[in-house]
């Protein structure tokens, strides 16, 4: 099967409000974010909340404990119920 040009004359056109509306849409995707923007604002936004003085929700007695009991060979998991846990959450 060969490929033919059509002549110039059977060619679509472009409507100056097609053209328009390509120029917007190109404007519209150049002003997008890039992945570099989108980390660098997730970054800040994480950084932000950590800055964020929310030492009075944290219990430091079991705090505490719980890095005695890391610390101690005693500490074991259970890892089905673990994986039970973490199914139930992600699928509510």
């Amino acid at each position: 099967m060969k490929i033919t040009q059509l002549p110039l004359a059977s060619r679509p056109t472009t409507t100056s409000s097609q053209k328009k509306s390509a120029d917007a849409a190109a404007q519209t995707i150049a002003n997008l974010p890039g992945a570099e923007d989108i980390t660098q604002q997730g970054l800040h936004t994480a950084q932000s909340s950590l800055d964020g003085d929310d030492s009075e929700n944290v219990d430091t007695t079991r705090v505490a404990e719980m890095q005695a009991l890391l610390a101690s060979d005693d500490f074991t998991v259970d890892t089905d119920a673990l994986a039970a846990s973490m199914l139930a959450f992600f699928q509510s």
